[in-house]
């Protein structure tokens, strides 16, 4: 019989009044990664821990390939975990560092070796095996830290921030590796983050979490395209909300009514006539130089300013007489100037884009 990875039922855990988890149930499968995504308190790394088995669910039941193991041992767990802060052994080699839970296990010596060096090159450092961890860059001894954990052959690994300290370039390299280890690998991992890009770069799905409850479940491009909360919309991506009216005109059809415009929405929930936020994508409105009127659809707009970042161009647009700001974000071309502060522009947006929450 196959089982899921993980499976947490009714899951909750209070220290005294506070409450850090609700009620959580989440199904982890089998080879996934799965990230566990929220702002600082929302509960992510108390959720990790009870899942290691470094805290103990006041209430709920963990199962773990099939095996209850809600009151088991962390060390009798088929579970590794990788800290933020690496926990290396500053007086042990790279080698030594990695066999160190196979010699707790008293492993012969031979599958020792040959273990170590597998997990070595399976993180790319198998020159690095005589190496002090203070002769390692930090990305270097993330990837010892990974090999450490992997050796052991668990069957979820769990990593909890583990790229935070590392800066911009490094810590996406290392979620590249990350990925080509996963792959390598028969492994679920389940990966702690506060930071959105990690999540939609690495993750089959995203658990957002909020207030120590989930607020919304799936796959990256569920969770930008389709937020299901006002909270899911603002924390995954960047995102103008815009308050409006929703007029219901019959099953599925109506409209609503913006401070630039009226659009046609076919709802895909039964929101009814009533106030509304409205998320827009940045990328999803057009900006020009304004010539002429407005074409249909089309409305005016002032830049308030510019920001160029490379691969894109982002602008803060007045509209609606100056008491609405839109962001905007734009594709830079080769040879072109953005737009400068004070120019006047007609925006566009693509209703079907549009996610509309009641308010």
């Amino acid at each position: 019989m196959t089982h899921n990875s993980i499976e947490l039922t009714g899951i909750s855990k209070s220290y005294g009044e506070l409450t850090a988890l609700g009620k959580i149930d989440l199904t982890i499968k089998r080879n996934e990664i799965l990230t566990l995504l929220g702002p600082s308190g929302c509960g992510k790394t108390t959720l990790m821990r009870i899942i290691a088995g470094f805290e103990t669910p006041t209430t709920g039941k963990i199962l773990i390939d099939g095996k209850d193991s809600t009151t088991l041992a962390p060390e009798r767990r088929p579970v590794n975990m990788v800290f933020q802060k690496y926990a290396l052994f500053p007086h042990l080699d790279v080698f030594d560092n990695v066999a160190f839970g196979l010699r707790l296990k008293k492993t012969p010596k031979d599958e020792i070796k040959r273990e170590v060096t597998k997990a070595l090159e399976l993180v790319q450092l198998e020159s690095y095996k005589n190496r002090w961890i203070s002769e390692l860059s930090g990305g270097q001894a993330q990837r010892v830290a990974l090999a450490r954990a992997l050796v052991n052959r668990p069957a979820v690994l769990l990593l909890d921030e583990p790229l935070a300290a590392l800066d911009l370039k490094i810590r996406h390299h290392m979620l590249n590796e990350i990925k080509r280890i996963h792959e390598e690998t028969s492994t679920t991992f389940v990966y702690v983050t506060h930071d959105q890009d990690e999540a939609m770069i690495l993750s089959d799905r995203v658990v957002l979490l909020n207030k120590g409850g989930i607020e919304q479940v799936g796959g990256p491009e569920d969770m930008y395209w389709s937020p299901r909360t006002l909270f899911a919309a603002k924390f995954f991506g960047d995102t103008n909300i815009v308050n409006g009216v929703y007029h219901q005109n019959g099953k599925g059809s109506g409209h609503v009514q913006l401070p630039f415009g009226r659009y046609d929405y076919a709802s895909k929930s039964n929101i009814g006539t009533g106030p509304v936020h409205v998320s827009i994508r940045p990328e999803t409105l057009s900006i020009t130089p304004a010539q002429g009127q407005p074409s249909d659809g089309e409305f005016v707009g002032k830049v308030k300013d510019t920001s160029f970042i490379g691969n894109r161009v982002i602008y803060r647009v007045a509209v609606a007489d100056g008491t609405l700001d839109l962001k905007c974000q734009q594709l830079p071309t080769p040879g072109t100037h953005t737009l400068s502060p004070g120019t006047q522009v007609m925006l566009a947006c693509k209703p079907e884009s549009f996610v509309v929450l009641p308010a």
